[in-house]
């Protein structure tokens, strides 16, 4: 997949977010991830990575506190892999 499909997927992925309150958390394309991070005093808190795998398949990873990826067993559609993250890790996303 182009970078630019993985931009106008990322661009879907902030809008989701935002349509439901999360609007301090941003999305970016970084190689063949997409990065979900909040900005607090100009540096970037990376949340949660959605890493393609196929075209049209992702791998969910989380970041611990120290910013380092954590792979979750999480595979499958961008929609899908949004809604596992809202509903099992969403208190991995609130704002602080």
């Amino acid at each position: 997949m182009a970078e630019n499909q993985l931009k106008s997927i990322s661009l879907e992925i902030e809008s989701y977010i935002h349509q439901r309150g999360l609007t301090h958390l941003h999305a970016m394309v970084h190689g063949k991830h997409i990065i979900i991070y909040s900005s607090y005093d100009g540096e970037k808190e990376p949340r949660a990575r959605l890493s393609q795998i196929r075209p049209d398949v992702f791998r969910l990873s989380m970041s611990d506190h120290k910013g380092r990826w954590e792979a979750t067993p999480y595979i499958g559609t961008t929609d899908k892999l949004l809604e596992i993250l809202l509903e099992q890790f969403g208190f991995t996303l609130i704002d602080f």
